[in-house]
């Protein structure tokens, strides 16, 4: 089977950083801002995905959780490997968990898995990612991954049961420019205003999932703070929170690759017309409303 050793408690492969946000939030800047530390590695693929993903091993342990035993546990554990294996083990010739690990590998592993899933599916999702993860890390000769799949902020409790010792940091950015760069992708919704509406609703669980969380697991990050209000205090902040020190290197990589204008601030003002910003504008500020309501921080 040609598995890796179980990791020491103390050992960083135990104590991942899960990026997430809403999509088009930032994420990924943050993912390679950290990749750029001297202790800390990006996941390639970036976005694993078969953890947090939908359909992941969390969503079939949060079902293990709430209905133990049953059919709807089993089949959730089953759909989970068949998303693993036919879609995120290989989603591209350089995209996939494949670099990493056989395919082989990965079907004795699900098998083992399935088999111990319905008595202790806590241990057995804990064992199926912890294997393909310290692949992963084994291949990038790296002590403590940086993984950025978007769902590790809406799942962020879910995700805590897998990796009890693992820290989430969160990216924030106004909604209407996220939902202004997502239009502007080949992926997710392709209308402003459904997605607006999915920004809000990915806000709102995201707020519930950290609150199901233990106290100081996550870190929030505003977009703009990191990148035009207060580039130093929001690095230093996140650093500290990680528990790293301000690495040179980001710093470098950060001023010359990352820039104010570069972040689109306000970018929903000029990709519509007259009428559609007035409108999304509005219904931004109901959908503010709304989440404040709620108790949910809102990114200024």
């Amino acid at each position: 089977m040609n598995a890796l050793p179980t990791p020491e408690p103390t050992s960083g492969l135990l104590r991942p950083i899960l990026v997430g946000g809403t999509g088009r939030s930032g994420s990924t800047i943050v993912g390679h801002l950290l990749d750029h530390h001297r202790d800390l590695v990006l996941a390639r693929p970036m976005e694993v995905r078969f953890i947090a993903g939908n359909d992941g091993l969390a969503d079939a342990l949060s079902v293990a959780v709430r209905k133990p035993g049953s059919d709807e546990a089993r089949a959730a554990a089953g759909l989970a490997i068949d998303r693993l294996q036919s879609r995120w083990f290989e989603r591209a010739e350089n995209v996939g968990l494949h670099q990493s690990m056989s395919r082989a590998d990965v079907a004795d592993w699900s098998r083992e898995y399935l088999a111990a899933f319905g008595a202790d599916p806590v241990t057995a999702s804990r064992t199926l990612a912890h294997r393909i993860m310290d692949r992963i890390a084994a291949r990038l000769d790296a002590d403590r991954l940086v993984d950025t799949t978007p769902a590790n902020a809406r799942k962020a409790d879910r995700l805590e049961a897998i990796y009890p010792e693992s820290l989430v940091v969160v990216v924030t950015r106004d909604g209407r420019d996220v939902a202004a760069s997502f239009v502007s992708q080949p992926f997710g919704p392709n209308d402003v205003f459904e997605a607006l509406a999915q920004w809000e609703q990915r806000m709102l669980r995201t707020h519930k999932a950290v609150a199901g969380c233990r106290p100081g697991r996550v870190h929030t990050v505003d977009l703009l703070d990191l990148v035009v209000r207060d580039r130093p205090g929001a690095l230093s902040a996140l650093c500290q929170f990680l528990g790293v020190d301000v690495d040179p290197g980001m710093v470098e990589w950060f001023d010359a690759s990352v820039t104010p204008a570069g972040m689109h601030p306000g970018r929903w003002r000029s990709d519509f017309d007259e009428a559609t910003g007035a409108r999304l504008d509005a219904e931004y500020d109901a959908a503010c409303a709304r989440l404040a309501e709620s108790g949910v921080a809102i990114p200024a």
